[in-house]
């Protein structure tokens, strides 16, 4: 009997060393109810050094926290469970700023003498009959309308890369369309800037066309001839400046 007693005692002591060894290699896998949450640790260190944490994560027992602060990054180690900081260390000089080659350089819009090149460089045949720069609020372009002896183009042409967005085609031959006065007069105006004194229509040679008379900025007379029904621009005529003296003072010497 006496010598089962000191059997069961003999079991239960290495019972015990055993709890007690687990214990001590284990234990500290288990979190601590005292232990920081992340929430907690972050907000303690955002508190206390007036920063911005970027990134958090837990390595045995210790927050490895990286603070932003001031243009400075910042390498903080928290214990998990006191909050205690076991080292603050700066781990730059200052955080990296653009350089000039890193920002994206600004769109510079092309000139519409460059954008009419763009255009007669892809229609090597054709005449602009019509060219307007339209702004939808998200994108700029040129829009224009191109005549060849057998064809009407509508181009779209992005105001900054010079891109052709689009191109569209109309024979000529098959569907005639002959211009209102309103469509030749606005043909006029991309070549000659100035006020409409008037206009008229006239044939020659199994042609018709639009003649557009318009008083020039400086005083001058000019005159466009249109194609009526394909919006070619035919000629563009400006009279001289010293016969218009010299007439206007004939008149007034008869007067």
């Amino acid at each position: 009997m006496k010598k089962i007693s000191w059997f069961w005692v003999a079991i239960s002591s290495i019972l015990l060393i055993i709890v007690v060894v687990s214990f001590q290699q284990f234990g500290k896998l288990t979190p601590s109810a005292d232990m920081l949450t992340e929430q907690d640790a972050q907000k303690l260190v955002q508190e206390r050094y007036q920063g911005s944490v970027s990134t958090i994560k837990i390595d045995k027992q210790q927050y490895h926290i990286e603070l932003e602060k001031q243009n400075h990054l910042y390498t903080i180690k928290l214990d998990s469970s006191s909050g205690k900081v076991l080292s603050f260390t700066q781990t730059d000089t200052e955080m990296s700023k653009p350089t000039p080659s890193q920002i994206p350089p600004q769109k510079v819009e092309l000139t519409e003498e460059r954008i009419k090149e763009i255009i007669l460089s892809e229609m090597v045949n054709g005449t602009i009959a019509s060219l307007e720069k339209i702004d939808n609020g998200s994108d700029l372009f040129y829009k224009a309308i191109v005549n060849d002896k057998e064809k009407q183009t509508t181009l779209t042409v992005d105001a900054f890369s010079g891109s052709i967005l689009s191109s569209t085609s109309l024979s000529i031959t098959q569907q005639p369309k002959t211009l209102t006065e309103k469509e030749a007069i606005g043909i006029a105006r991309t070549q000659v800037q100035g006020e409409v004194d008037d206009i008229w229509l006239a044939t020659e040679n199994n042609q018709t066309y639009y003649l557009i008379k318009i008083e020039t900025t400086d005083d001058r007379e000019a005159i466009v001839q249109i194609h009526a029904i394909t919006g070619e621009v035919m000629s563009v005529g400006r009279d001289d400046p010293e016969s218009k003296k010299k007439k206007k003072g004939e008149e007034d010497d008869d007067d």
